[in-house]
């Protein structure tokens, strides 16, 4: 049993409270809530450019992005100077196709159902928020907290305690869904218990979805891939 916590505790800092104990449940979107988020490797491939200086440039932008601070025509204008070419429209929205991760709406639809506030928060760029909000991807949270929107991206503590602010809770009511490391550090650090949703060399995230919740939601319709 020891072991077993010492294990969760790796990726989940429960240490044996009830999942079902909390206030403000909070979800990262991307290869959390959706998958089949890149872009920029298709991105590279429809202009012809080379991958690594590609993102390697990209990074410089990603989080000015992200908080709003510049649009993403700035950047698509910079790329065309960069590498001399010319971009059509938005590529960030046009090659953009996320589709719902089916575990973690179920997990959701169940707090939700269970009467718990659910909302998203996310680091996101304008135009993929709007293709989000556009397939409806929005609707099966309580409320919606968009870093751009917001002018703020985790894992800055403020992204957390603004949330918790609006919503009325403090870190030790609250549950935070994140498939960054840097992030889930971050919430934990304010005292916020943390479910590092991914893939290791142990377990996948959906088996550590289903050991953290499983026992207190039977019936959850989890896929350990």
């Amino acid at each position: 049993m020891n072991q077993e916590k010492a294990e969760m505790d790796t990726y989940c800092n429960l240490n044996g409270r009830d999942p079902l104990g909390y206030g403000l449940y909070i979800f990262d979107m991307g290869n959390v809530v959706v998958k089949n988020i890149t872009t920029m490797e298709k991105i590279a491939r429809h202009y012809r450019l080379p991958l690594e200086e590609l993102l390697a440039d990209y990074q410089k932008y990603e989080f000015p992005l992200m908080d709003g601070s510049i649009d993403s025509s700035v950047y698509w204008t910079h790329v065309e100077k960069l590498f001399g070419v010319l971009v059509k429209g938005d590529p960030l929205e046009a090659f953009f196709t996320p589709v719902l991760n089916p575990p973690m709406v179920n997990l959701i639809d169940r707090l939700r159902s269970a009467g718990k506030t659910v909302v998203a928060g996310t680091n996101t760029y304008a135009p993929h928020w709007e293709h989000i909000k556009a397939k409806g991807f929005c609707t099966m949270f309580d409320r919606i907290y968009a870093s751009h929107e917001m002018g703020i991206t985790k894992p800055c503590h403020q992204f957390f305690e603004r949330i918790m602010k609006a919503e009325g809770q403090t870190a030790v009511q609250t549950f935070f869904v994140d498939d960054y490391e840097e992030n889930v550090i971050a919430a934990r650090a304010l005292g916020i218990t943390v479910l590092h949703y991914v893939d290791d060399d142990r377990m996948t995230a959906d088996a550590k979805l289903k050991t953290v919740f499983g026992t207190s939601l039977p019936n959850l319709d989890i896929q350990d891939m």
